[in-house]
């Protein structure tokens, strides 16, 4: 239930009720509405129009008529146009609520899972390795991932990303709980078993609004077959949900693919790899996609997973030769989108190299591209948001970061996508709430991240809480022992952090302690 706390008051938009301290506040509704809207929008100024069309359903009104409003609502919570400790006005601009929200309550409007087009909505769970070989893992997720590929490429379906679903991944799921916590009417949900040169797949299809299983089917191949049997599932669960789409769509959603199972399973092997992100994990997938890329030099994934390897060991300090690495991602990125131009995982893998090479104007681009080929991807939008943060367009930055959050609700870099948003609120000297964004980054399982930990540290040190800005800093110290603010300086790539945001975050972190 949304309710809000802050400077003694409790908010509720259900029951319709402000508290204070002494009992139900009194509110005319169009007041009660203006607070809601300010609350809602807390992370930025609105504009008085903004207000007028929110509150008056954008009806002509006077400045007097909005501002006697505000004021109602400043009395409302005993503050006043000289304090401004709740309702701030900036001259010209607008309004903002700036009072801190403590307690329970649900997390922002804006980091609500968005509400999902009128189209079929579907989450391809990872399929379970029955193998006897634990390490055969990475043959049910490849078959995973290029199931959910493929429906991705298909515009009337939407697709839950690949990093959510995997976060169920040898859980006991409960189809209609998942599919209430990702919002998706379908579910696919199979297991692979292969044994030599034989593999066998069992998939169902079920729609968790009746709960009835609509299709499923269980394929005994050779592995030389494994390419038509993907085609077939595809086309089998396209079918099944959607009839009205023709033949010509569903073979249309075919990505390019090797000549040879062999390079198809070095390719699954590094995107395996890719995902761990870890320096021996990286060198693993270079290898892996390289091999791949020996096999047959015009496989897409292969490419575009060997784009993102270069980027990532860049954008995680792993690189010796940063310049280098960057080159040589945009080099493989625009070879994937020669032989593909509608991949959008290979724009996405030439935006990231385009962030690293610092060419932010052409990164930019190449993401708004793999946007427009696939509008759901929350990879697409995490990575145009840390381009906009880097560039200083703090609050398209956070817009973007928000949609991938609330695109992909259980996604694997849920740490990061708040480091994120940490950064751009230190950007914005917003400390308290690069706080709370910087410790949320820390409640999720994900890959060590010393640049999410420093953001921590520098709004603490910035905020004056020494104790925990201390005790921040050793944790960043384990993760990162050569860190001082010289290496920060000649390591601290814009690509990562920008540059005019550079000084204010080394002034906070040389506030925690952090030797220079």
């Amino acid at each position: 239930m949304p309710d809000y706390r802050f400077s003694g008051f409790s908010f509720n938009t259900d029951s319709l009720e402000l508290k204070g301290e002494t009992g139900r506040v009194a509110l005319e509704p169009q007041v009660f509405q203006l607070l809601q809207f300010l609350i809602e929008n807390r992370d930025r100024v609105v504009s008085k129009d903004e207000i007028i069309d929110a509150v008056w359903d954008g009806r002509i009104v006077s400045d007097t008529a909005l501002n006697t409003r505000i004021s109602a609502v400043r009395r409302a919570l005993g503050d006043d146009g000289k304090t401004q400790a709740i309702i701030k006005t900036f001259p010209r601009r607008g309004f903002r609520f700036v009072a801190q929200l403590s307690g329970n309550r649900t997390p922002d409007k804006i980091n609500q899972p968005l509400s999902l087009p009128d189209k079929p909505s579907i989450a391809v769970l990872p399929f379970d390795n029955l193998s006897d070989d634990p390490e055969q893992e990475y043959f049910s997720d490849g078959i995973t991932e290029d199931v959910i590929t493929a429906l991705s490429r298909i515009r009337q379906f939407v697709v839950i990303a690949r990093n959510t679903t995997f976060s169920y991944r040898g859980q006991a799921v409960e189809v209609p709980s998942v599919a209430k916590d990702l919002g998706v009417r379908y579910i696919l949900k199979g297991s692979v078993r292969k044994a030599g040169i034989r593999v066998r797949i069992s998939a169902q299809l079920i729609d968790s609004e009746s709960g009835k299983q609509i299709w499923a089917e269980r394929y005994d191949r050779d592995l030389e077959d494994v390419f038509d049997l993907q085609d077939e599932m595809t086309e089998n669960i396209v079918g099944a949900i959607e009839p009205a789409i023709t033949k010509s769509e569903i073979q249309r959603s075919n990505f390019n693919r090797p000549d040879s199972l062999d390079a198809w399973d070095l390719c699954q092997r590094g995107w395996w790899h890719r995902y761990r992100i870890r320096r021996e994990d990286f060198i693993e997938a270079r290898r892996c996609f390289e091999s791949a890329l020996e096999v047959d030099p015009d496989f897409v994934s292969a490419l575009a997973g060997l784009s993102d390897v270069l980027s990532y060991e860049v954008l995680f300090s792993f690189s010796d030769d940063p310049e280098a690495n960057a080159g040589e991602a945009i080099k493989f990125a625009r070879r994937a989108i020669e032989i593909d131009d509608e991949d959008p995982i290979a724009h996405l893998s030439l935006g990231r190299a385009y962030l690293v090479a610092e060419q932010f104007e052409n990164s930019t681009y190449a993401l708004q591209k793999a946007l427009d080929l696939n509008p759901y991807s929350a990879a697409a939008y995490y990575a145009l948001g840390h381009v906009y943060i880097v560039i200083g367009h703090l609050h398209e930055g956070i817009d973007a970061v928000r949609k991938a959050i609330a695109l992909s609700p259980r996604d694997i870099w849920m740490g990061p996508f708040y480091a994120r948003l940490a950064q751009a609120y230190l950007a914005l000297k917003d400390y308290e709430k690069a706080k709370v964004n910087a410790e949320e980054a820390f409640r999720y399982p994900a890959p060590p991240n010393w640049p999410g930990k420093s953001y921590l540290v520098s709004a603490l040190g910035h905020l004056e809480f020494r104790t925990q800005a201390r005790t921040a800093l050793d944790e960043l110290l384990q993760l990162k022992p050569e860190l001082t603010i010289g290496w920060i300086r000649s390591h601290g790539l814009a690509a990562n952090m920008g540059r005019d945001f550079m000084d204010d975050y080394l002034d906070g972190l040389r506030k925690a302690g952090l030797p220079e």
